[in-house]
């Protein structure tokens, strides 16, 4: 009988040898696992699955293994983890925002239109981000968390300026677009990055 461990603790689960690996997942979730956590990795036998094996893995009977350890986080860790990851995300964002701009600079407009969706698609993704980050901290922190006005401003500042990227392209003007992009974006972006990241992973400390 595989041994099942969360975070390496053993824990107290009646569970039976032709039980899938998948069935033994409900069970955590209905009763080990509390409703503001997530699995997020998944190790069998000492060793480390990847998204693949893992959905390889889920109808498995549990008679297989020996041992079956699920690494199981909190949403506010991983709203932390997230912070930690945005700054080298928002140097990418930023170097593709440079190159774009070099794109409409020489009149490489298929490129430089290509690049400009993919732009606004790591935008989006940002702003979802941020948002979730937001939302987890309050859910989690109470009163504790606050928003600052650093916050607030370039949060407004830079919903403003997406909402201008569009109209700008659809109207063709490369000039107004790349003033947009290399002075307003790329400014709001490295102000995240010296200025509201550092404020919002500070709450860990809260």
């Amino acid at each position: 009988m595989a041994l099942i461990t969360v975070n390496q603790e053993e824990i107290n689960l009646k569970t039976q040898a032709n039980q899938t690996v998948n069935e033994l997942i409900d069970n955590l979730l209905s009763g080990v696992i509390k409703d503001s956590e997530v699995i997020t990795s998944i190790q069998i036998n000492g060793r480390q699955l990847n998204e693949v094996e893992e959905g390889e893995c889920l109808p498995s009977q549990l008679s297989e293994f020996n041992n079956i350890d699920f690494t199981v986080k909190s949403s506010i860790e991983l709203a932390f983890e997230a912070l930690e990851s945005c700054s080298s995300y928002i140097d990418v964002v930023i170097n593709k925002i440079q190159e774009l701009n070099k794109l409409y600079a020489s009149g490489e407009l298929q490129s430089a239109n290509s690049l400009f969706a993919e732009v606004i698609e790591i935008m989006d993704l940002f702003v979802q981000l941020m948002s979730k980050i937001h939302s987890t901290l309050r859910a989690n922190l109470g009163d504790k968390f606050e928003k600052t006005q650093t916050l607030q401003n370039l949060e407004i500042h830079l919903l403003s300026i997406l909402k201008g990227l569009v109209p700008a392209k659809e109207k063709n003007d490369i000039i107004m677009l790349c003033d947009l992009l290399e002075y307003e974006l790329i400014d709001n972006l490295t102000q995240w990055k010296i200025k509201a990241i550092p404020e919002l992973k500070n709450l860990k400390e809260v």
